[in-house]
């Protein structure tokens, strides 16, 4: 599995994008329909100037902006692609990998989420939590939504199993100066997790994500 990475799909061609920890792993799995973008060595466009060389002016390029996007790479990928006059496409609601994967692809893992101890860790949740908040003060913010991973993991000291090879579980967190609110598949969480965040002032929220369907492809996007 290849865990960062840019996928392009268009009628003709694929692309994909990744970095040199991926390189010779790309090379054996990836099929001859696709073409391996070696991020970071010379003279590899990015993603919007491929795209913007591969497509005929006028073309809409879809995108799934839920999960896939932050706002800034959404803004810079518009202006980039808007110099061949294409039109980005926002399809809210429906992913184009998940409509033809369906029910071929794996379950989440139904492992339980841990704690990570103390002995361990270093630092207590109140504390780290402590610290954000006054960084957002100092910023003149009053919310933080965290979505990295390893970052949720690292500041609430537990640890998953969702990754292959990396203790960490889906989830989102949202900080705010006075709260904290961790999104994840409560069916993952023990009693013993429950005490541990209820002890550091974090909310849980969230239901069974893997039957309301929540959990997304984290390729990139679909050109036509």
């Amino acid at each position: 599995m290849i865990s960062a990475g840019t996928a392009v799909v268009t009628s003709h061609k694929a692309a994909l994008w990744t970095d040199g920890r991926y390189y010779l792993q790309a090379e054996k799995q990836l099929s001859s329909s696709w073409t391996l973008m070696r991020s970071g060595s010379s003279c590899v466009p990015s993603s919007a100037e491929w795209l913007n060389d591969v497509l005929a002016p006028g073309s809409r390029i879809g995108i799934d902006p839920q999960f896939l996007f932050s706002s800034d790479v959404v803004n810079e990928l518009k202006e980039s692609v808007a110099k061949s006059n294409h039109e980005l496409v926002y399809l809210y609601g429906v992913n184009l990998v998940d409509e033809i994967w369906k029910d071929a692809r794996p379950l989440p893992t139904s492992k339980s989420i841990r704690v990570h101890e103390l002995k361990y860790a270093g630092v207590d949740v109140s504390i780290k939590l402590a610290n954000l908040r006054c960084e957002l003060i100092n910023h003149g913010s009053s919310a933080i939504a965290i979505s990295m991973l390893d970052e949720v993991a690292w500041l609430l000291n537990l640890r998953g199993n969702d990754v292959p090879h990396s203790p960490v579980m889906y989830s989102y967190l949202i900080v705010e100066l006075d709260s904290a609110k961790l999104f994840v598949d409560s069916s993952k969480v023990t009693p013993e997790v429950t005490d541990h965040l209820k002890k550091a002032g974090v909310e849980l929220r969230g239901g069974n994500e893997e039957k309301r369907g929540t959990y997304r492809s984290r390729s990139c996007g679909q050109a036509s």
